[in-house]
């Protein structure tokens, strides 16, 4: 294909033309490129419970507010408690469909009719 670019032929015609800038330019452009670096954002990955209490790093880059804390912590608890109720109403229907079944097929335990 014509439209490929060749990384490597560009990386040596780069390093070969730095050859003919002069010291000066060569730090001005060492300076530019560590003073872009150190501006530049940088992301960072944390686990969704840990910035729960958290309230900015060293450089404030990450911030959450205390009721935007107590919300996701609300919405989280909302979410447990639906689940334990979820499976709490399957466990209940589950043991009902057995008892059904049994009761059905003659196998219920003498001691049930005894009460």
């Amino acid at each position: 294909m014509k439209n490929e670019i060749d990384t490597h032929k560009i990386k040596e015609l780069l390093t070969i033309s730095t050859t003919q800038l002069t010291h000066e330019t060569l730090d001005k452009l060492r300076s530019a490129r560590t003073h872009a670096l150190n501006h530049q954002r940088v992301r960072h990955s944390v686990p969704v419970l840990a910035w729960l209490g958290h309230h900015g790093t060293h450089n404030n880059s990450f911030h959450f507010s205390k009721p935007l804390n107590w919300t996701i912590a609300a919405v989280f608890v909302a979410c447990l408690i639906s689940g334990a109720s979820l499976w709490r109403q399957y466990s209940i229907e589950h043991e009902i469909c057995d008892v059904d079944v049994a009761i059905l097929t003659d196998d219920m335990p003498i001691h049930v009719y005894l009460d």
